[in-house]
C-alpha cells in the first residue's frame, strides 16, 4: 500500500518581513488630520479621523502599524493613540514640511532604510530589479513584494530621496537633501535674508507641549498574524542593522505563530496552568 502525503496542505503559510503598507505621504497626511485635534486620542476617535467606522478593522490596525513604523506614534497605552514628537512637528509645519522632518520619518522605518542604504545612488534602477532584490535579501513574501516596492518608492520620492517615472527609480544621496520639501516655494525675507524653514519659524511659545512618552525606536522587523478579534504580533525594535541570518529564522517563527493561531481560533480555548514566570528567559510584551 502506498501512503500519500499532502505536505503542501499541512505546511503553514509563511509570512515575509513586515513593512509599512501605508506609504509615508499618506501616513503624514493622515497624522496631520488627526493631529489638528490634539496629540492624544482614543482608539475610536483616531479611527474616525482616519475614515474608519470602527477601531477593530484590520485596515485601521494596519494603518496604526504603518504609522509606528514611520515613527509617528509614540509607544504607551494600548487604549490611546499618542502622536510622537516628530508627528507633532509635522502637524505644526503642515503643509510646508522640511526635508529633515521627512528624512527622519523615512529613516524610522528600518527595513526601508536598509534597502535605501544598500542600493545604488544616482543611477536609474528598474523596479523589477528592485523587486527581485527585496525578495532575495530582505525576506519579503512573494505576494507582498509589489506592495513593498510601491510603498518604498512612493515614500522615498515624498522624502526627496528618489525620483521615479513608474518603471524605474533613481535614488539620491542623503547628503544632497537639505532645506524644505519644495525649494521653489522658499520665501525670501524682506530684509534680504532667507526665510527660516517652516518647522523653525513657529515660535516656541506657540508650540503645544510634546507628550512625554517612551522614545520611539525604529522597527527593524515586524510580523503579524490575524486572529479572531485581534492579531499575533512579533516586533524587533533596534537602531542597529539586523544581520542577514536573522531572516532565516522568519520561517521558524511563522510556524510557531501558526500553531498559536490554531489554538486561539479553535472552537474553544484550552485552559491550562501557565508556565511559572521563572521558566521564561525573555520578557515579552505587546503594543498596539
Amino acid at each position: 500500500m502506498t501512503e500519500q502525503r499532502h505536505n503542501d496542505a499541512s505546511e503553514p503559510k509563511r509570512r515575509g518581513t513586515g513593512f509599512p503598507s501605508l506609504n509615508l505621504q499618506d501616513a503624514v497626511e493622515a497624522i496631520v488630520i488627526a493631529g489638528r485635534n490634539g496629540p492624544d486620542h482614543s482608539q475610536d476617535a483616531f479611527a474616525t479621523y482616519l475614515g474608519h467606522k470602527t477601531a477593530n478593522s484590520g485596515a485601521f490596525r494596519n494603518k496604526l502599524a504603518s504609522m509606528r513604523d514611520w515613527g509617528l506614534l509614540a509607544r504607551g497605552d494600548r487604549d490611546r493613540v499618542v502622536l510622537s514628537g516628530l508627528a507633532q512637528e509635522l502637524v505644526l509645519a503642515a503643509p510646508d514640511y522640511t526635508k529633515d522632518q521627512l528624512l527622519t520619518a523615512f529613516e524610522s522605518c528600518r527595513v526601508f532604510g536598509m534597502l535605501y542604504n544598500d542600493s545604488a545612488k544616482n543611477m536609474a534602477m528598474d523596479l523589477s530589479r528592485l523587486r527581485t532584490q527585496v525578495l532575495m535579501r530582505y525576506g519579503v513574501g512573494k505576494d507582498q513584494a509589489d506592495k513593498f516596492v510601491n510603498s518604498f518608492v512612493q515614500s522615498a520620492v515624498f522624502a526627496g530621496l528618489a525620483h521615479s517615472d513608474g518603471s524605474a527609480v533613481t535614488l539620491f544621496q542623503r547628503d544632497a537633501i537639505t532645506g524644505s520639501i519644495d525649494d521653489s516655494t522658499d520665501e525670501v525675507d524682506p530684509q534680504g535674508g532667507e526665510a527660516p524653514p517652516a518647522a523653525t519659524a513657529v515660535a516656541a511659545a506657540t508650540r503645544p507641549a510634546v507628550v512625554e512618552t517612551e522614545a520611539t525606536v525604529p522597527v527593524a522587523l515586524r510580523q503579524q498574524w490575524p486572529i479572531d478579534g485581534g492579531e499575533i504580533e512579533f516586533v524587533i525594535r533596534t537602531s542597529e542593522a539586523l544581520p542577514p541570518s536573522i531572516y532565516a529564522l522568519v520561517a521558524e517563527m511563522a510556524e510557531v505563530a501558526e500553531k498559536m493561531k490554531a489554538k486561539l481560533t479553535g472552537p474553544a480555548f484550552e485552559i491550562t496552568t501557565p508556565t511559572p514566570p521563572a521558566a521564561y528567559q525573555t520578557d515579552t510584551h505587546h503594543t498596539d
